[in-house]
C-alpha cells in the first residue's frame, strides 16, 4: 500500500514538472488565444509567425498594441529558429543601413557581418528583427525572397499597461519611442457608406499584422519585402495602403476598426522614424509609391505636429507621391515627370527608347516620359496616386496636413481627361516607315502610330537621329525647343495623344476605384 502511495507521488510529481516546463516553455501559445500577457509571465521561447526566439532562461514578456512582442531586456538569445545559414533566414539588431543587409543573400547588397553571432546579449533600446527566406534552395531571380519577419524589442522595464495600449517601437534604426494609443483621434476617420468591393475591418488588421520591411532604398528594395506582409511593387504598396485607409473610413464602431487602425498607424509610425533616419522613397517609376499617405495619417491620428511638420518639410523627391508630378510654367495643368536630364538625353529616350522613361519634358509643355500617357505615367503611377488622392479628399484633415492640392489636381485631370500634349510648339522627332505597306512614308512621333500601315509597319526614327537630331527637332540652342511648322499631322510632338488614356493604368484596386466614384468624385 505504502509502495503504491509512493510510486503515485513520484507520478504526480514528474507530470506536474512536465506541466510546467511546457508552460514555461510553451506559455505563447495560450498568450496567442488570449491576445495579451499578464506583467509576471515568463517564457523562455516566444513564438512569432514562422520565428520562434529561444532564451537562455525564462524571460519576462507581453504584447505591444499591434500584436508584436517585446521582451524585459537584458536578456540572451541563444537560438532563433529556422536557424540561418550565413546566406538565408538572416538577422539584424536595429536595422540602421538603406543599402546593406544581413537577411538574404540572394538580395543586392548583403554583408555577412550584419548578422549577430549567437548566443547573443540583447539589451534596452533594440529591436531584434528575423527573416524566413523563401526556398532557400531558389536561385537569386527570386523576387521577393522573404516569406516573413518578426521583430522582438527589448525594453528595460514592463511598459505602461503591459504593452496594450503602446504601439511597437520603431524596428528600423536606434530611436525607440513608447507613443501611447490613448491619444489616437479616431473622431477624425469619416464614417462612409460601404461599397460592394470593401474589405472588411478584419481584413485590414490581417493586411498590418506583420511588420513591413520597407527600409532598402531602390528597386532591390523588393526583394526585402515579406511576401506574407505586403506587396513587393511599390504602386501595389501604394493602392493598398490608399485602400487600406479608404475602408477604415467606412462606417462601423471604433472597437471594430481598433486592431486595424493600430496596425495601420503603427506602420505609419515605422516609415516616419525610418524616414527620420535617412531612408525615403524617392519617385522612381513605381518603386516609391505608398510610404507617405500612411506616415501623415499616423501624424494625425497621433495628433503630432512635429511630425506633421516634418513630413511637409520633407524633399519633394523623398516620396514617390509628390515627386513625380510638378507645377509647369507653360501648361496650364500639373504635369507628369520623375526624372531631369539635358535636353538630348530626353530626345534619346524618345528616339532610341533608352534611358528613363519617366523622364521631364525639357520645355514644361508636356506630360513627360518616352511616349505621354504611356509607360510609367500608365502603368505604374495613375492608380496609386487616384487611391492615394481619394483618401486626402474624404479625410479633411489628412489633405490639409499633406498640403499638396498638386496631386489632387493632377489626378483628378488624369481621371477625367487623360494624357496632356497640347498645346505644344515643339517639332516632333521625325523618321520614315519600315515594314508593311508604305515604307519610306515620312513619318514622326506625332503621327507614328497612323502614318505606317500594314502589318509590321514601324516608324524608324533612329536610323535618321545624324541628320534631323538639331536641324529639323531638339535643342534651338536658345534655351527651347525647335518649333513644328508643319501642320499636316499636328503641331506639337505628341498631338494624338492629347486627352487619351484617361483614368487608365495598372496597379490599381477595384475598392479604392469604388470610394473615388462614390464618395471622392463629387468633391472634386
Amino acid at each position: 500500500m505504502c509502495r503504491y502511495k509512493l510510486i503515485s507521488k513520484h507520478v504526480i510529481l514528474a507530470v506536474v514538472f512536465v506541466l510546467v516546463s511546457l508552460i514555461s516553455t510553451h506559455v505563447i501559445l495560450s498568450i496567442l488565444d488570449r491576445g495579451e500577457a499578464a506583467s509576471g509571465e515568463r517564457a523562455d521561447a516566444i513564438q512569432d509567425f514562422d520565428v520562434t526566439w529561444v532564451f537562455d532562461e525564462p524571460v519576462r514578456f507581453g504584447r505591444f498594441a499591434n500584436g508584436h512582442y517585446w521582451v524585459v531586456g537584458p536578456v540572451t538569445v541563444n537560438k532563433i529558429l529556422p536557424a540561418g545559414d550565413g546566406h538565408h533566414n538572416g538577422w539584424e539588431v536595429n536595422p540602421n543601413d538603406v543599402v546593406r543587409q544581413g537577411f538574404d543573400s540572394r538580395i543586392a547588397d548583403f554583408d555577412a557581418t550584419r548578422i549577430p553571432k549567437l548566443p547573443y546579449r540583447a539589451s534596452d533600446g533594440q529591436s531584434l528583427v528575423k527573416v524566413v527566406s523563401l526556398d532557400p534552395s531558389a536561385s537569386g531571380d527570386c523576387r521577393p525572397c522573404i516569406k516573413s519577419a518578426s521583430v522582438l524589442t527589448v525594453l528595460d522595464k514592463v511598459p505602461p499597461n503591459n504593452g496594450r495600449t503602446v504601439f511597437r517601437p520603431p524596428y528600423f534604426g536606434n530611436k525607440k519611442p513608447l507613443i501611447s494609443t490613448a491619444g489616437l483621434q479616431t473622431k477624425l476617420v469619416p464614417q462612409l457608406a460601404e461599397t460592394k468591393s470593401a474589405p472588411s475591418f478584419d481584413e485590414i488588421a490581417d493586411r498590418y499584422k506583420m511588420v513591413q520591411l520597407d527600409h532598402k532604398v531602390g528597386w532591390t528594395g523588393r526583394k526585402l519585402h515579406p511576401v506574407d506582409a505586403m506587396p513587393d511593387y511599390g504602386s501595389d504598396i501604394g493602392s493598398r495602403n490608399a485602400a487600406s485607409l479608404l475602408a477604415l473610413m467606412l462606417e462601423g464602431d471604433d472597437s471594430a476598426k481598433w486592431d486595424g487602425l493600430v496596425r495601420y498607424v503603427n506602420n505609419g509610425i515605422d516609415i516616419y522614424y525610418m524616414f527620420l533616419q535617412g531612408v525615403d522613397w524617392p519617385a522612381n517609376g513605381g518603386h516609391g509609391e505608398g510610404r507617405k499617405l500612411p506616415a501623415f495619417f499616423a501624424a494625425v491620428m497621433l495628433g503630432d505636429n512635429s511630425m506633421v511638420e516634418t513630413l511637409r518639410k520633407a524633399d519633394l523627391r523623398a516620396f514617390g507621391e509628390t515627386g513625380g508630378i510638378y507645377k509647369s510654367k507653360n501648361a496650364k495643368t500639373i504635369l507628369f515627370g520623375q526624372i531631369t536630364a539635358p535636353e538630348e538625353q530626353y530626345w534619346r529616350s524618345l528616339v532610341y527608347g533608352t534611358g528613363s522613361r519617366t523622364i521631364i519634358d525639357p520645355y514644361f509643355f508636356i506630360d513627360g516620359g518616352e511616349r505621354p500617357g504611356k509607360s510609367y505615367q500608365h502603368c505604374c503611377t495613375a492608380k496609386s496616386w487616384k487611391a492615394t488622392a481619394a483618401a486626402l479628399l474624404l479625410m479633411p484633415r489628412l489633405r490639409q496636413a499633406f498640403q499638396r492640392e498638386d496631386l489632387l489636381q493632377y489626378v483628378s485631370r488624369w481621371v477625367q481627361f487623360g494624357a496632356w500634349t497640347q498645346p505644344d510648339p515643339c517639332a516632333p522627332a521625325i523618321g520614315s516607315c519600315v515594314g508593311g505597306d508604305n515604307p519610306g512614308t515620312a513619318c514622326s512621333t506625332a503621327n507614328g502610330d497612323t502614318a505606317c500601315k500594314g502589318d509590321n509597319a514601324v516608324c524608324d526614327l533612329q536610323s535618321h537621329w545624324a541628320e534631323n537630331y538639331q536641324i529639323a527637332y531638339g535643342p534651338d540652342g536658345q534655351g527651347s525647343c525647335i518649333r513644328d511648322k508643319n501642320p499636316r499631322d499636328g503641331i506639337g510632338r505628341f498631338p494624338l495623344s492629347h486627352g487619351t488614356e484617361a483614368d487608365g493604368g495598372y496597379h490599381g484596386d477595384n475598392f479604392a476605384d469604388e470610394m473615388w466614384v462614390t464618395h471622392a468624385a463629387p468633391l472634386i
